[in-house]
């Protein structure tokens, strides 16, 4: 975010803490394509060397270069940190053991990191440094880089495979949320019904059916792990067996939904604000060598199968 903000951090640890598909889609083959670029990193560091993965999430990228690390006997310290609520070790499978070698600490705005000056070799971020205010993290990282240390940035790009594939998931999502959505008429009803609501309850109702064929739409070829599918469906099933639950169970069940629902709205629509242009790319790596880095490579991360842009990606490195 450019400011610290609270709120805006909420919808992210309620997506680490209770990750599903409903709320936290996947883009394996996206994914796959840019793990290597982490072995890669690894694979410039010196034995022993201390990294600090910024805004991990889950730690899917700490957990990348700890794997690699361990195959080439690197001896890696990892540190890893995120403003959100995060807990890896008790939200993550980890079958092959790399989770110990991570140190993961939730709480820690990238604006104000709670590491000495000079601290760490390497540093690293994907899909997190941009959520930050740029100015004061470029400051906090380089700050916390020892001299020859190496800084890889993989940032959204704006108008990319990954924001597009977010944008249309945020659309479908808006619409399901709306006033007039689905979602949100059945969460009305339920409200409306335990006040003994009849004028409200019977407006709502009333257009229901509108809105519940709208949804159906959303069933034609959805995107993989589709919010808005999910939501729309899951609700109106509810609706539908309202006579199995008790008043006061099924309220409790909506507003759980409507809060999960709208979080992951919110996580959608930072991520397209946040995303860089090839403009604010180049305003990044003008702010890096104020800070006294060097730029040594910035480059689209693309799809070889199709040239598809996925990503940037921003390598810097202190000087000795």
């Amino acid at each position: 975010m450019s400011v610290r903000n609270a709120e805006s951090i909420a919808p992210w640890t309620a997506c680490w803490q209770f990750d599903s598909a409903a709320n936290h889609p996947k883009r394996p083959e996206l994914d796959l394509l840019i793990e290597p670029i982490w072995y890669e990193f690894v694979d410039t560091l010196a034995e022993g060397s201390k990294a600090l993965d910024l805004a991990t999430g889950n730690g899917a990228v700490a957990l990348s270069c700890a794997e690699r690390a361990r195959m080439r006997r690197l001896g890696l310290q990892i540190d890893a940190v995120d403003a959100a609520g995060i807990n890896p070790p008790h939200q993550v499978p980890d079958p092959e053991g790399h989770l110990p070698l991570v140190r993961f600490q939730g709480g820690v705005w990238l604006e104000e990191l709670p590491f000495r000056d000079g601290e760490f070799d390497a540093v690293m971020s994907q899909y997190g440094f941009e959520y930050a205010d740029e100015e004061q993290t470029v400051s906090e990282v380089s700050r916390v880089m020892s001299p020859n240390a190496r800084l890889r940035l993989v940032i959204h790009a704006q108008n990319g495979a990954v924001w597009r594939d977010i944008n249309y998931r945020h659309e479908r999502l808006s619409r399901v949320l709306a006033e007039d959505g689905v979602v949100n008429l059945v969460l009305a009803m339920v409200r409306a019904q335990q006040k003994n609501d009849i004028k409200t309850f019977n407006s709502k109702l009333n257009q229901l059916s509108a809105a519940a064929q709208e949804a159906q739409k959303l069933a034609d070829q959805p995107p993989s792990d589709d919010s808005a599918f999910y939501y729309a469906r899951e609700f109106l099933y509810v609706w539908s067996h309202r006579k199995q639950y008790r008043p006061g169970d099924m309220l409790r069940s909506m507003e759980g939904g409507w809060a999960h629902a709208n979080g992951t709205a919110s996580r959608y629509a930072q991520m397209l604000r946040v995303a860089k242009s090839a403009e604010d790319i180049a305003g990044l790596c003008d702010r890096l060598k104020s800070a006294g880095l060097n730029i040594s490579a910035v480059r689209q991360v693309c799809n070889p199968g199709n040239c598809d842009q996925i990503a940037w990606l921003v390598d810097a490195s202190m000087p000795g």
